[in-house]
């Protein structure tokens, strides 16, 4: 459970979240919890059937539910939402950015920053930390402990980074970014080229674009394009662990879920669902608004809005007929067998 400050009462918890509240007029919420951990001062959610029985023994004094299941739930206090767990997103979200005040911005003494590098009003930066020449940090974004910024790199306003996030040159961060611990951006392509015996490596001078409202997980690497620009589009989202590749595009509000692989150069569009350990070869191009199943090597192209999964991956009506087929193979083969034995073929038995 986790308790914020302030406190709020029904008509507060209205106008942060919408929707419409029926109960009591005294209540007063200051936590949001799991339904057996909350106290008559938390908020829960109750969307899905198979939660019911933990929402109606929780002691929550509010529940977030769908509107048409408010009579599963008489005399509790409720505040009906068409989309309980959004709400409770946006409750926390609200509680956060008013209950954890930003403490001011400072420069560390330990911190090592060029004297060319400009910082703009309220930038932190963490003990240990390295800017290197040129840099350009916009107003409010905040460099944490063990930071390595690499010359002429730039941070757009608001961005954070969080402790040993490390940015070779040239890369270039949009606004309100958030980058997690260990993430490295702008390290070499791997490419190499094999010439004279020995594997000789190619050159890479190009750049890493980041834009605005990125999020980036833990340890996830995105390599620098070899001449030109490795992009990530507005509103992406990366998870932790994921490898981009040089010369990739990833277009706006895309998800890349943990363990995801883009080889060199494949291209991804807007809206974009990859989940967890999905592998793309090189020089592929995945359609705005796809989906990629869990575990799926994508080889091809992926149209538009298609929805792909397995290894290769394959449409998903073509793979649940070849999943369905599979499980009779070894019925299939027995029959083979029987077949064979009857023919009197004993060279293929």
């Amino acid at each position: 459970m986790k308790r914020f400050a302030p406190a709020l009462a029904p008509p507060d918890i209205v106008a942060v979240c919408g929707g419409e509240y029926r109960g009591s007029a005294d209540l007063r919420l200051d936590s949001v919890a799991a339904p057996e951990k909350a106290t008559a001062s938390s908020v829960i959610f109750w969307e899905q059937d198979k939660y019911f029985a933990a929402a109606q023994a929780s002691p929550a004094g509010l529940v977030l539910c769908l509107p048409e299941k408010a009579e599963q739930l008489p005399g509790r206090n409720l505040l009906l939402h068409p989309k309980p767990y959004f709400a409770l997103m946006r409750l926390v979200s609200w509680w956060q950015e008013r209950s954890y005040g930003k403490e001011p911005a400072a420069i560390h003494p330990t911190a090592v920053i060029d004297p060319s590098a400009v910082l703009e009003e309220g930038v932190g930066v963490g003990a240990y930390a390295v800017v290197g020449k040129h840099c350009r940090l916009g107003a409010g974004v905040s460099v944490g402990e063990h930071c390595v910024l690499g010359d002429n790199v730039t941070i757009g306003s608001g961005s954070r980074l969080y402790p040993r996030v490390t940015l070779y040159e040239d890369c270039q961060i949009g606004g309100e970014c958030i980058i997690h611990s260990g993430a490295v951006l702008g390290a070499d392509g791997f490419g190499f080229l094999l010439a004279e015996g020995i594997q000789a490596k190619i050159p890479q001078v190009g750049d890493v674009v980041i834009g605005n409202h990125v999020e980036i997980g833990a340890n996830t690497t995105i390599d620098r394009g070899t001449l030109g620009s490795t992009v990530v589009g507005d509103g992406t989202k990366i998870d932790n662990c994921v490898q981009i590749g040089h010369n990739c595009v990833i277009g706006r509000h895309s998800i890349l879920c943990a363990q995801v692989g883009l080889a060199g150069s494949t291209i991804v569009g807007d809206y974009v669902y990859l989940a967890g350990q999905v592998g793309v070869a090189g020089h592929v191009s995945i359609g705005d608004r796809a989906m990629i199943g869990a575990q799926s090597g994508v080889s091809t192209d992926v149209p538009p809005g298609a929805l792909f999964f397995g290894y290769p991956a394959r449409e998903a009506s073509e793979m649940r007929r070849v999943y369905a087929t599979q499980k009779h193979l070894p019925d299939i083969y027995r029959h083979y067998l029987r077949l064979l034995k009857a023919s009197g073929d004993k060279d293929k038995t």
